[in-house]
């Protein structure tokens, strides 16, 4: 599976496709179409055909996901028999409230059979998927990312969902992540006309390893997609570590002023490697 190049995923409810094209528009790297938590028990159904329809239209950008129900439930397995039966070429399904490497392959074995192409992102979302937050993300090579979902872990530790409450949560599923070698995409900031907020805790989980956030508004994309670009001049900084290492004779080496060693240099090449990723999905659009 390809590296995805995110850094912003805009969720938009799939029993409302009036506001699908809209949300295509909005800049962001993927638009998620969502059968969970945005859609009512009584509207499943009608949902998850405009949501098979969104993803069977996966050509161009931005990149087109849809998250299902749990796999631990009838309507989680209605969603994954829909969309394997709609022959998808391609496209991402999210999994959401995972406590097992076990649900995500499931998922994996179905869409193996049927011979579909299609990647997985794991949401660790439960404090049994915190615990097990390593063996998820190594499940399966569909594992493409992880994201952190915040709001239902808050419930179940009966916390407010702040970031203090939910620190240990978010480095656990961001040490998961690293670990696999798999982009960590963070919970969405739930005061959407708070850019400041936004911008600030984007900043804080890119700090403990995360690369891309959820936007639940239109508005938060742009705010997001700045946060994790990398700026002109953290780029031109890496991009002259990562060129005076290849000559390093003795694993340590000055630029700037500055004593350099590996560790610093594979975070400048993070930084590099983000900004491409930025560039990438620029130009998809």
């Amino acid at each position: 599976m390809d590296d995805l190049g995110w850094r912003s995923v805009l969720f938009v409810p799939a029993s409302r496709p009036d506001r699908f094209d809209k949300a295509l528009a909005a800049g962001a790297d993927a638009v998620c179409v969502d059968l969970e938590d945005a859609v009512a028990p009584a509207y499943k159904e009608d949902a998850r055909a405009a949501a098979v329809r969104f993803l069977a239209d996966c050509a161009g950008a931005p990149d087109r996901v849809v998250r299902i129900n749990t796999p631990r439930s009838v309507a989680g397995l209605r969603d994954v028999l829909a969309l394997i039966d709609a022959r998808l070429s391609g496209g991402t399904i999210v999994i959401p409230k995972i406590d097992s490497p076990e649900e995500v392959c499931w998922v994996d074995q179905l869409l193996t059979e049927a011979g579909l192409s299609v990647r997985l992102v794991a949401q660790i979302e439960t404090l049994r998927g915190v615990e097990q937050a390593a063996a998820i993300t190594a499940a399966t090579h569909r594992v493409s990312a992880v994201m952190f979902g915040g709001l239902d872990l808050a419930a179940e530790l009966g916390v407010p969902a702040s970031w203090d409450g939910l620190l240990y949560g978010r480095s656990r599923v961001a040490h998961a992540a690293a670990q696999a070698g798999i982009p960590a995409i963070d919970m969405p900031y739930v005061t959407v006309h708070d850019a400041d907020g936004c911008r600030a805790e984007a900043h804080r989980a890119l700090a403990l390893g995360f690369t891309a956030k959820m936007a639940i508004h239109p508005n938060q994309v742009s705010v997001i997609n700045d946060a994790y670009t990398p700026t002109a001049d953290e780029v031109a900084e890496a991009e002259r570590v990562v060129a005076a290492w290849k000559d390093a004779p003795d694993g340590v080496i000055q630029v700037d002023g500055k004593m350099v060693e590996r560790p610093i240099v594979l975070a400048m090449r993070r930084t590099v490697a983000r900004a491409q990723a930025s560039r990438r999905a620029e130009e998809k659009r």
